[in-house]
């Protein structure tokens, strides 16, 4: 059996980085069937759907929708835009996690 020495240890340890706590937070929410099922809605260029049109395409309520896209808005995965009375969710596009998820589920076969 091979004992890591200090040197060795901290190679490892470079692996991780500052935004691994990020990434797998992200991860968790989208784990939710729903929410993933949002982020897609919503990855698209052309999307501009409020809640209550989320809701409807998913066949879920209002208010578990609003519940759900406060828990990705908290993950920073989206943020909100108000526009009157009407919210718009958007892709958070600084985050990294978010970034890489829409290149990788743009190339996901249909």
């Amino acid at each position: 059996m091979h004992l890591l020495n200090e040197r060795e240890i901290e190679s490892y340890r470079k692996l991780f980085a500052k935004t691994d706590l990020d990434f797998t937070s992200a991860l968790k929410v989208l784990s939710d069937i729903n929410r993933y099922r949002i982020f897609l809605l919503i990855m698209s260029p052309s999307s501009r759907l409020s809640i209550t049109s989320i809701a409807k395409i998913l066949d879920i309520s209002v208010p578990l929708t609003s519940q759900h896209l406060r828990i990705m808005v908290h993950a920073k995965i989206l943020q909100k835009e108000r526009e009157g009375k009407k919210i718009y969710p958007r892709l958070e596009r600084h985050n990294p996690f978010v970034k890489l998820m829409f290149i990788a589920l743009k190339q996901r076969p249909l």
